[in-house]
């Protein structure tokens, strides 16, 4: 009887694998059709007049696709929630000494962080500023301002992370981004775009670029040390 169930499902996997495989072959076969250039012709003709972002990856995550930004956004805002509530440490907790032993923490390494934390910090802050006219943005630099930060904690040990205060500025963050990306309700009687009308200069456009970016960043680094910590406390 085991011998049987166990045929029954090796045949299922191959039957399984060999659907899975036909899809894949039929949804290859119109290619072409499907991924034209008529979507990177439109970016490249219209994203800058559009926007005021020559960074057109920035263009699209931030005004022409801002809603899956804010979904993104907000499943960050879920998973850092979803770790402090599967931590089990309180999260009302401060880690007094942030660093697990500082006797075992070599002088070299404390000595290079102090010189890398003001670099790593201008650094994230300048591809979170720059993100609408160079390769950057406020998700990369985000995750580099959380690295220069948490750095900061092996600077100094006396220095404490509040988690419950982290995720209370995020929230808040999250809720910017939203009344930002309703804001062009009103100037544009449209959602989810850029709130300068589409008349506006391309200094004025880029505004609401920076804005965006900034609030992103910030969330984004926010999210990252409050993970980070409450890795760092599950792990003691």
């Amino acid at each position: 009887m085991i011998n049987t169930l166990s045929r029954l499902k090796k045949v299922s996997l191959v039957f399984l694998l060999g659907f899975i495989l036909y899809l894949f072959i039929i949804s290859v076969q119109d290619l072409d059709v499907i991924y034209n250039s008529a979507g990177k012709v439109f970016f490249r003709e219209n994203g800058f007049y559009d926007t005021g972002s020559r960074n057109l990856v920035s263009a699209i995550y931030l005004d022409y696709r801002l809603f899956d930004s804010i979904f993104e956004a907000g499943i960050l805002l879920i998973a850092v929630s979803g770790v402090m509530w599967i931590s089990q440490h309180n999260i009302g907790e401060k880690n007094a000494n942030f660093m697990l032993d500082k006797q075992k923490t070599p002088e070299l390494f404390i000595t290079f962080s102090r010189l890398l934390y003001p670099i790593m910090l201008m650094f994230g802050m300048y591809v979170i500023i720059n993100g609408h006219l160079s390769p950057g943005g406020g998700f990369q630099g985000g995750a580099i301002v959380a690295t220069a930060i948490l750095i900061l904690y092996y600077i100094d040990i006396t220095k404490t992370i509040d988690v419950n205060k982290i995720l209370t500025i995020e929230k808040f963050l999250f809720i910017s981004l939203l009344i930002i990306a309703f804001s062009s309700l009103i100037t544009r009687n449209e959602v989810f775009t850029n709130f300068v009308p589409l008349d506006g200069t391309m200094s004025q456009k880029s505004i609401y670029l920076i804005l965006l970016n900034i609030i992103i960043g910030a969330k984004v680094s926010l999210g990252l040390i409050a993970i980070f910590t409450a890795f760092l406390k599950e792990g003691r």
